[in-house]
């Protein structure tokens, strides 16, 4: 993370949280896209998120609504979160195709088991027919 930009641990913890959320939903694309095209508004957003304090805080913990603010109103501080969003979306990506390779494995084995299968039974009627 390259950006230059002043952050607390509690902030970064809580900017992974919202990319993970993000990520996990399937939004980092749309999510990239809109930060993207209104990053040069980032400092205006943070004026109207103070203006808008007293509403919001109401359904967001008032702390985390002041770090999101206080990110905002730095410079890089899309570029920053941007930059934790894509690694999150990495490592999602990283599990589905670890989980789509794990499922791929699963049909294999069991593919097998049933061959196995087949052919025990199999020995196990024969040896019923001899006795």
């Amino acid at each position: 993370m390259s950006a230059k930009i002043k952050v607390t641990e509690e902030q970064k913890i809580l900017l992974q949280k919202i990319a993970k959320a993000i990520a996990s939903k399937g939004m980092s694309a749309p999510t990239i896209f809109f930060l993207e095209s209104v990053q040069p508004l980032n400092f205006i957003g943070s004026q109207i998120m103070a203006y808008l304090e007293p509403f919001l805080t109401f359904f967001i913990p008032r702390d985390a609504y002041n770090d999101i603010q206080q990110i905002l109103e730095q410079r890089k501080g899309i570029d920053y979160f941007l930059s934790i969003l894509e690694e999150e979306e990495f490592k999602k990506q990283k599990h589905d195709k670890q989980v789509r390779q794990d499922m791929k494995n699963l049909k294999k084995m069991k593919k097998v088991a049933n061959q196995e299968k087949k052919i025990l039974d199999k020995k196990l009627k024969d040896m019923k027919e001899k006795n």
